[in-house]
Parts: structure tokens; sequence; C-alpha cells
């Protein structure tokens, strides 16, 4: 590493056209379009040893950490799901089975997603790529980058990359668009402009010919931003205070915006996640990780965290100062709870408000855990802890929620029954009839729904063409499973986070461990 400088100017000759002395735009994505020419080795050649088969042997019922979905406005069966490290998917039969869509050449990645719902245009999908905060390397600087955005004009079934996003280097940052955290469309648009908004890291970007070409509407460099737009056309933003142009935004055209931050708000603010109520536009919910201020709530490890949270209501002119009415319901975010059934965001890794369509009283909240308040967090004793962790959960044996999975990364309501929700987190993807219920209850939606992220996998590699095989995933704990049917489904002797693992000779003795160090030792029947 001596001679890194040197290097670099190496690379760069040698990749840069003679002619400009620089790399040429888009290289990355004309690199991808043209391996997808290339030969590949040819099965019906019959060479040996040339191809290596592999088959799928699951998990069929597992899922894995998923930071974008959907479901569509026009057939509600038809539900859109993207994992960070597993690429997009499509069911068409509600979650009874899906299909991935992404290409093994297209990014893998996606962290975000929206439908243009405008009438006559539904067809149409965008997601959005690179993790920017709790990819599981959890170091500094340790991205897993995207790629810009890809668009679908066939309702989620095909994915073709935006190449005025895409950055031309998958291995080093280089572009805002590398990071993509959120996007949101414009629904009152008429049909001469295809309003869409992406907020990624460093800035906000406004284009009106669905991402053909984009303008910087807010920048700064702030490391966390989000955006969302009301039916009517308001587009909100947020841009944490490590930028120049930090805090709570509001525009009516997309353009031109006014902070609208409250006079009180902290002056310490990392990520702050939106959440419009549906049944009032102009009333909008604000979640915000703000260290040293707000509530605080400590984690397993006894560490404090401090969050806030505000709702806005417009009441008229720029909806700034007086012409707009603060209420500070940080006192209410939850209290209670054990090692891990309570309230924390993880430093802004799982934040989530969402509204229920039909009720402006009942507002859902998500961190590590899923809350539901039936009074608006108006007060603190009508909030209702309906998922992640199980309740009163601790070391050693770490369970969640039945049929629910901690760290929540969003909820999308059905169209045309609102009581019906589903929640995505790194579990995948789950579904209740009844949100409004006293006692919540979810079904999985992971059946054959394959991101899971696996950190190892271990064989009995003194048993020849043995069946078993057991493997650590990305906060899914350790798997078993016996049977070639990948649709069997695997079974879990061991939560948390799950690491390394290995199979004694014969299968005589397991080893199974989780992050931090935790390590098991155990005998496995067939089950």
């Amino acid at each position: 590493m001596d001679e890194a400088s040197e290097r670099l100017e190496f690379e760069l000759k040698r990749l840069s056209d003679p002619a400009t002395g620089r790399m040429p735009d888009h290289i990355r994505q004309k690199e991808l379009a043209y391996a997808q020419t290339l030969p590949s080795d040819d099965v019906s050649l019959n060479r040996r040893n040339s191809v290596v088969e592999f088959v799928n042997r699951g998990p069929w019922n597992v899922g894995g950490r998923t930071r974008a979905f959907g479901i569509d406005v026009s057939n509600e069966n038809r539900l859109v799901s993207g994992s960070t490290s597993g690429g997009m998917w499509l069911s068409e039969n509600g979650g009874k089975a899906w299909k991935m869509t992404t290409t093994a050449v297209q990014m893998l990645n996606p962290t975000c997603l929206v439908q243009d719902k405008r009438p006559g245009h539904t067809q149409t999908w965008f997601f959005g790529t690179g993790e920017a905060y709790g990819a599981s390397p959890s170091k500094p600087g340790a991205y897993y980058l995207g790629d810009g955005l890809f668009k679908s004009s066939d309702s989620g079934k095909t994915w073709t990359a935006l190449l005025s996003t895409g950055s031309g280097n998958a291995e080093s940052f280089s572009s805002n668009w590398q990071l993509v955290w959120n996007l949101a469309m414009d629904e009152s648009a008429n049909d001469t402009l295809e309003e869409l908004y992406a907020a990624t890291y460093g800035a906000l970007y406004r284009s009106e010919n669905g991402g053909k070409n984009w303008i910087q509407v807010r920048t700064g460099g702030s490391y966390f931003t989000d955006v969302d737009v009301t039916k009517s056309g308001v587009v909100y933003a947020t841009l944490s205070a490590d930028g120049t142009q930090r805090g709570i935004w509001r525009s009516v055209d997309g353009k031109t915006f006014t902070n609208i931050t409250p006079a009180n708000f902290p002056t310490g603010f990392r990520r702050i996640v939106i959440g419009i109520d549906p049944n009032n536009e102009n009333r909008v919910y604000f979640l915000a990780n703000t260290p040293g201020f707000g509530k605080v709530t400590r984690n397993y490890l006894g560490e404090p965290e401090y969050n806030s949270f505000y709702r806005y209501t417009y009441i008229k002119l720029n909806g700034a100062d007086t012409n707009a009415r603060w209420d500070n319901l940080s006192a209410n975010l939850p209290a209670t709870g054990g090692m891990f059934d309570k309230w924390n965001v993880q430093g802004s890794y799982d934040m989530v408000v969402a509204v229920r369509p039909g009720d402006s009283n009942t507002v859902i909240i998500g961190g590590t855990n899923l809350y539901r308040s039936k009074t608006a967090f108006n007060d603190s004793i009508n909030t209702t802890f309906i998922g992640g962790y199980e309740k009163n959960s601790a070391l050693p044996a770490i369970n969640g929620y039945l049929t629910h999975h901690p760290d929540q990364h969003g909820v999308a309501f059905s169209p045309s029954n609102p009581k019906v929700m589903m929640s995505y987190h790194d579990g995948g993807v789950c579904k209740t009839n009844d949100i409004d219920a006293a006692s919540v209850t979810w079904e999985s939606l992971n059946n054959g729904y394959l991101p899971t992220q696996f950190y190892t996998v271990a064989i009995d590699k003194a048993t020849v063409n043995d069946p078993v095989i057991v493997a650590g995933a990305q906060d899914n704990g350790s798997w078993f499973t016996g049977s070639e049917s990948p649709q069997n489904p695997w079974t879990q002797p061991r939560g948390g986070d799950g690491s390394y693992c290995a199979i004694a000779g014969g299968k005589t003795m397991y080893y199974l461990s989780i992050q931090t160090a935790k390590m098991m030792k155990a005998v496995l029947d067939a089950n």
C-alpha cells in the first residue's frame, strides 16, 4: 500500500479514454450490458468438468433483510419486494409464491421502491440501490454501494437501469446515486409529467420525465435524507444535521422549498423519517434519531439512545413558523420492555412511521420492534406492542414475536381494506388481516422469497452426498435442513444473528454461533 497513489494513477491511465483522459460516462452499465452478450459454457457440449450445476436448496420459509416493498394499486395480489443483498422479487398471488426479477448482472441491493399510482401509469415502478447505513460489515465507509435507479414498465417483471443515475464505479464511492435512501412520486402530476423524487446520500433530486433528467433541489451533504409527497403534490423532505441545508423542508411545486423546522427541534439529529396522514394531508409525522435529546431508552447492552417524535399540522401560506402547528410527542414514545422488547432504532438503522388509511388515530411506528397507537400518540397508555422481538426476550435465547421479526423497515396497507397491513423487516415480509385487533397476529409471506443473507454454511464432510446443511444468516439465526427439496421448511435451532457453524464428522455434534462470541455445542436430530 506504500505506492497506492501510483497504483491509482496506473489504473486511471489504463481505463481512461485516450482522447479525453477520463473514464467514459456510465462505463459500468455498458460493461454489464456487454457481459450479457458473451458466450457461456454450454451443457449440451458435454465437456467433462466444464460446467458446475447448482440446485437450489432454499430456505423456502426464511426471508431476509427487506427495505423495498410495494402493493400494486391496480392488482392487490401483485407484491413487489426487494432485499438489500437479494435482488428484486415479484409475487402475483398475494405472497403464496415468488420469483426473482433482477438478473445476475444487475445491481442486487435495492433499498427503496415506488409505484406510479396515476391511472394509466400503474405498470411503472422504480427502485433505488445502495444501503447507506446498517450494512453487515458495520464499519464506517463499508457501504454496500448501489448504482442508481432501475425502472420497470411491466409491473415489476423486468428492470432496466436509468443511465442518468449510474455511477460508473461499483467498487468505490463516486456518486450520490450509489446510496439511495428513498423514492417518491407526485400522483397529482398531469399525464405530460412523470415527477419522481430521489433522496440520496447528500442531496434531494427531482425529475419531470421519469428519471431521464434530474435537477438537484436540495443539497449540502447531509448523510441521512428522506422524501415523501402528498396526493395533492406537496413535497416534504428531511436532511440530517451534518449538512448545510439541514432540517425539515416543505414545497408546493418541488422546486422552491421552505425550511419548516420548528424552533424547539433538537439541534443534533440524524435520520428523520416522514409519515403523511392519508386522511388529512395537512398532518405529517416526523420520527427522528436525536442523540442527546428527546426520549431516552437503553439497548440490551445498557447503552442510551435518544429519539424524538413530532407531529406537524399545516395551517396557511408557506407552512413555517406561526403558519403551522407543531406537537412534540417524544414523551409518548414507548418506554417499557426488557432486554430486547423496548423502543430502539439502533442509531437510525430501522425507522418507520405510518398512519392507517381511514383512521387518523391509528399510528404505526417501528424501530427494532413495531408499535401501534390508537390515540395518535397523544398519550403513552394506548400504545400496543405488535411485532419484532418476543415479549421479555433476553439472552441467551433471543426469540421473535410469533411469525414476525425484529428490525422494521416499512409497512404497507391494502388499498381496498386498510385493516390488512404488510410489514417488511430483516426477516422478509409478513401480513396481518387486522391491524386493529387487540392482539395482532401475523402470517409469513416468505413462501419462496429467497433473499436470506447467509454468512456461512456447513456440511458433514465425512458423509458422501449427505443432504444435511446448517447455515448462519444475517439477523436470522442458524438454520438446519436435512431435505433435498427446497420447498421443505428449514428449522431454526438457534436465534440471534447467525454466524459461523460446523458439523463434526458423522453429525456427532453441531457447532453454532451468533455475533458477540456466543457459541453453542449441540446434538440435533432429523427434525
